[in-house]
């Protein structure tokens, strides 16, 4: 499925953490890696950038050029891209381009990668992508990729919408490729109280939802699942229901069952925003114990201005 997987560089170690994961990937699959750094020179109002941007370029090209030569070594087709211009819209460029099937980066780096997990760079891409993009937290420690290797373990977390399913051709196509195992999990949030309005006789109190149904239904959903999925994997996959804050019973739930890789749409029921910075993807990222490969159907996607994303920084 991933026939190129496009990896965003600045040169910086931080952002190099991505390549051993992208190549792991490439080699399981066959796949190509197209290697990105975007030039962006700022100079003085009225001098004249053509050197410096000439500068910037040989020297970005050089760097991947290096890289690429490594990777080559190593029996991976590699091919390198020195756009100039803005990072998100000129990777979200290259991958239409190029065509390219994934993307995979690190959530820290020199030139703003740091900023790409929660502001306007991320969400730019993100948003605008064309195809699914892979984060690597920088906390994971250096050697995450290996675990690719031993038959891993893929999280699908779902909501009961089509939304969320989105992410499951994806998890399931690398299921294939990598010879792992799939887990398919729910979070049921409970309603305590909800105070609809104030009476003369004090506040009103809306019925509180019956969590023991919410749970039924959540599960009658993940067998359907579960079912519809056991002809193409062999066996239905196994399922894990918790009550609580999706983000966080995400997180640990990926923690408690080894998981190596989290699959999940950017968007749902649950309030996963369009991009990936609602409450639930945002805090998957910021505690999970695994990287995370975001999934947004695009249909579903409200047309929006890269430019206008990218320099505002909110979604």
């Amino acid at each position: 499925m991933f026939r190129t997987i496009l990896v965003p560089l600045d040169a910086s170690a931080e952002a190099e953490r991505a390549l051993p994961f992208a190549e792991a990937l490439a080699r399981a699959g066959s796949a190509r890696l197209l290697l990105v750094q975007a030039v962006n020179v700022h100079t003085v109002p009225g001098a004249d950038p053509t050197e410096s941007q000439v500068l910037a370029l040989d020297e970005a090209q050089a760097y991947l050029d290096g890289l690429a030569a490594r990777i080559s070594d190593a029996g991976i087709t590699v091919e390198t891209a020195v756009p100039y211009g803005p990072a998100a819209e000129e990777i979200v460029t290259e991958a239409r381009l190029r065509h390219a099937d994934l993307i995979v980066m690190t959530t820290h780096g020199r030139t703003g990668l740091g900023r790409w997990v929660y502001g306007s760079v991320a969400e730019a891409v993100l948003a605008h992508s064309p195809v699914p993009v892979l984060l690597l937290q920088s906390w994971l420690g250096e050697h995450p990729w290996r675990r690719l290797a031993a038959r891993p373990r893929l999280l699908v977390p779902l909501d009961g919408s089509e939304f969320s399913e989105a992410a499951l051709p994806v998890a399931f196509e690398l299921i294939q490729q990598l010879g792992g195992e799939l887990l398919l999990m729910e979070v049921v949030t409970p309603v305590d109280q909800v105070v609809a309005a104030g009476g003369p006789g004090g506040p009103i109190v809306v019925e509180v939802a019956d969590v023991e149904a919410l749970l039924a239904a959540a599960r009658q959903y993940l067998d359907g699942v579960a079912g519809r999925l056991s002809e193409q994997l062999g066996a239905p996959p196994p399922r894990d229901l918790r009550v609580g804050d999706p983000a966080q019973m995400i997180a640990d739930t990926a923690r408690e069952h080894g998981v190596d890789l989290i699959v999940m749409s950017t968007h749902g029921r649950t309030g996963l925003a369009r991009t990936a910075f609602g409450s639930v993807a945002g805090g998957v990222l910021r505690h999970a114990s695994a990287p995370l490969l975001l999934v947004h159907p695009a249909d579903v996607l409200a047309p929006a201005s890269l430019s206008a994303t990218a320099s505002t920084g909110k979604s």
